[in-house]
């Protein structure tokens, strides 16, 4: 059995900070929102039995 060691591989911080940069960019316009919870205030699905459900959208 072999132990492996990763201590010569150091983490570039700058990459890491990078990363979370772009990640902001990538976040969903307000309207994209409103759009999901307004589709979401309107549908609901209810339990018949096991394994059944109804859904209906209350526009």
């Amino acid at each position: 059995m072999q132990k492996l060691s990763t201590s010569k591989n150091k983490t570039d911080l700058n990459k890491t900070e990078k990363k979370a940069e772009n990640a902001k960019c990538f976040q969903p316009k307000t309207e994209t929102l409103n759009k999901i919870l307004q589709f979401a205030s309107s549908y609901r699905a209810e339990r018949i039995t096991e394994n059944q459900y109804v859904e209906w959208y209350l526009n």
